[in-house]
């Protein structure tokens, strides 16, 4: 592919992505929320989106974590799972495996920090390294470097409970006020938004203000509604798929995501 990966000697989780310039464009598509092994989990779908990253040649992506359901004795939802977690782990992996070099680097959901939580141990750690990919445990800060460009990534998993679209709004820019970036990617709330921001920067060469948009986005998940959790608790249903950003040369950053459904 050309992709080269630097993890640089830094306090901070960050990696450096240096991306060919013959590549026309660059297109983001992370995988957020799988629920790999929940009996709701979305299935079809899912598999269908993983032909599609594994084909096209100029999409990336990252596990953006909850890949699998992984619920352990005291989490809600244990007998929702079709598959201990250890098989849930293996399953997953073998899905993945065959795009891994598609996949930039992987952070924790929650889910897997259940295993954590109670024993210590990194379940999605290991993931990672089964997949040898760079691993970080909560932010991962990536300049995307192409055609000129430095594309800044700021993703973490995301957290909280918001229900409002204002408060999961407030939940997806919860970093802008410490942390510079062109995306602000994060998932968990199994609602998706994308939200564009306007930001200002200096050019370094000029030292003169320019427009720096960015745009904060919060991935759906691959797990249906009716018969679950969320459907018992009232809590609002979310589209299930994926949400891919695609980086263009003059610096403009396009995202795509669909409504489906019949329309009749």
């Amino acid at each position: 592919m050309g992709v080269t990966y630097e993890r640089p000697k830094s306090p901070y989780p960050e990696l450096i992505v240096t991306i060919p310039d013959d590549w026309p464009y660059v297109q983001l598509a992370p995988l957020y929320d799988v629920h790999f092994g929940h009996r709701l989990h979305a299935s079809d779908q899912f598999l269908r989106h993983v032909d599609w990253l594994a084909d096209q040649p100029y999409v990336l992506g990252w596990n953006g974590g909850d890949l699998i359901e992984n619920a352990i004795i005291g989490s809600p939802g244990i007998f929702d799972q079709k598959k201990v977690p250890q098989d849930q782990f293996d399953a997953a992996l073998e899905v993945v495996y065959p795009f891994r070099d598609k996949l930039l680097f992987a952070i924790p959901g929650n889910h897997e920090a259940r295993t954590a939580r109670m024993t210590g141990i990194d379940i999605a750690r290991f993931f990672a390294e089964k997949l040898d990919i760079p691993y970080f445990s909560d932010y991962a800060f990536v300049t995307i470097k192409w055609r000129g460009n430095n594309f800044r990534l700021c993703a973490h998993h995301g957290t909280g409970a918001a229900q409002t679209p204002g408060g999961q709004r407030n939940a997806a820019r919860k970093d802008m006020p410490w942390v510079e970036a062109d995306l602000y990617w994060t998932g968990h709330l199994h609602q998706p938004m994308v939200d564009l921001v306007a930001r200002f920067d200096f050019d370094q060469s000029s030292n003169l203000m320019i427009p720096r948009d960015s745009l904060v986005i919060i991935s759906p998940s691959y797990l249906n509604y009716f018969g679950g959790y969320g459907a018992a608790k009232r809590l609002a249903p979310g589209v299930t798929g994926l949400i891919a950003a695609t980086l263009r040369e003059d610096g403009r950053i396009d995202v795509e995501i669909h409504a489906s459904g019949k329309r009749l």
